[in-house]
């Protein structure tokens, strides 16, 4: 789905192309003048803008310029009843990805609008991918030996590698460290597998000619050769289609490329990180994903556990995101309220630290103190958390005798401030807070503690 703007001074044009772009489940605006067209796309920030060339008060290819300082990520179509060569390519040098002759098929348009939107957003995600490397943040083992493995796979720059892990774990992130230590030269290219359209996977991976096919005005490289001397990163590849697979396959055997409509080869050197949170095994059983092709790519595994399994990391990622949102809303938070850090360290975490991260950033802009407090439901304690509380502290049957209930309260204690320490690191501020008591107050207790023993 793609949001777009239709600037034309005809009404039956703007009409046609209004409903039939939103009936086919895009986000449609339409606009009689370039003024109006300006207000609406300061409004809505279209992704696309289909320009009538001919406007009652000035020409289309004029405007071109208007879109694109407004925002110049905007794809403008232009589209005209007297076309040529010439104007076409005039049209591209300012700016416009295409250039459509009326009378037009609906059809061309939203290939035209998809292609082009396609295009905004595999250069976001390579922008976004030349940012600044983020650590695998952690102390628990399990984050301690996927650093490790990154280490690894880093030195060895040419070894294809698989990531596996539920969605929000961070398979993104260490895709992008082991690029980083890869120290390849060219970028790093993310591919997100189940959001490119079947139809224009082909031609985003391997580019095409210019006359290819309908609207190819130029020649365009695929992201495979953009990403030459550097990374590829195939995320959610469990979702690719059949018919890439193979052409995948075939890729990665020879390193070869062929644009649409072309008919050179041309040699690229690139390395394969593939991410999924799919059980490919059982998906090769079920025919849905080919077998020669995953032991191509899972040449190395990196599996990275959910958050509830390694619910140490937790401390550590929320002092990230109260420095990180700190910064990003120019606030003074100090800490999370402890019954809230409470809740946190019991949760579920279906979504992971991309969950963490989403509840974090709403916590921030609603908490209007110097401490996150809690502005989001969470569904509750994890069975899992529970069934290991009721494990470290049983219960004793009275029937069975009196207890010392002092004793018994001394060592619950110890117990919970032991778990506290774990979580927070040993710092004893963070452990007091989880708690509910004073730093003094919980010195006082560990020096009693000690003093008995």
């Amino acid at each position: 789905m793609s949001r777009i703007l239709i600037v034309d001074d005809e009404f039956l044009i703007r009409y046609t192309l209004e409903e039939g772009l939103r009936d086919r489940g895009h986000e449609t605006w339409s606009a009689e003048t370039v003024e109006e067209g300006v207000e609406k796309a300061k409004k809505f920030h279209p992704e696309a803008v289909l320009l009538d060339n001919l406007l009652e008060k000035s020409k289309g290819i004029d405007e071109i310029a208007t879109f694109k300082a407004l925002d110049p990520n905007v794809q403008v179509i232009l589209m005209t009843a007297y076309g040529s060569v010439e104007q076409a390519v005039e049209a591209v040098k300012r700016g416009a990805y295409d250039y459509i002759l009326k009378p037009f098929d609906i059809d061309d348009i939203e290939l035209a609008v998809k292609r082009s939107v396609e295009q905004a957003r595999s250069r976001e995600s390579l922008e976004y991918l030349k940012g600044e490397t983020q650590e695998f943040l952690g102390i628990s083992d399990a984050v301690g030996q996927i650093r490790r493995h990154i280490e690894i796979l880093g030195e060895n720059s040419s070894v294809n590698v698989l990531i596996r892990g539920e969605t929000g774990t961070g398979k993104e992130v260490a895709a992008r460290l082991i690029h980083d230590m890869s120290r390849r030269p060219g970028l790093m290219v993310r591919i997100n597998c189940g959001a490119i359209p079947e139809n224009l996977l082909e031609n985003e991976l391997f580019g095409y000619e210019r006359g290819a096919f309908a609207g190819a005005m130029r020649t365009k490289k695929g992201l495979i050769e953009m990403a030459d001397g550097g990374t590829v990163f195939f995320d959610e590849v469990g979702e690719m289609p059949l018919s890439m697979q193979s052409k995948l396959l075939t890729f990665l055997d020879d390193r070869k490329i062929k644009r649409v409509g072309g008919l050179e080869d041309i040699q690229v050197d690139v390395r394969i990180i593939a991410a999924t949170n799919r059980n490919l095994e059982k998906a090769v059983e079920q025919g849905l994903f080919r077998q020669d092709l995953f032991y191509r790519l899972n040449v190395m595994q990196l599996v990275i556990p959910p958050l509830r399994e390694r619910r140490e990391d937790i401390p550590v990622l929320c002092d990230y995101y109260l420095d990180y949102y700190n910064k990003q809303f120019a606030r003074s938070i100090d800490q999370v309220e402890p019954s809230f850090m409470r809740e946190l360290l019991l949760y579920d975490w279906k979504g992971n630290v991309r969950e963490l991260k989403n509840i974090f950033e709403r916590c921030f802009l609603l908490s209007p103190g110097r401490v996150l407090e809690k502005h989001v439901e969470l569904a509750g304690r994890s069975r899992e958390e529970t069934d290991k509380e009721g494990e470290s502290f049983p219960i004793k049957d009275l029937e069975k005798g009196p207890v010392d209930l002092e004793k018994e309260v001394q060592e619950l204690e110890r117990l919970y401030m032991e778990k506290a320490l774990k979580l927070c690191t040993g710092n004893q501020t963070k452990a007091a807070a989880l708690l509910g008591i004073t730093r003094f107050s919980m010195k006082r207790k560990l020096e009693r503690k000690e003093e008995l023993q």
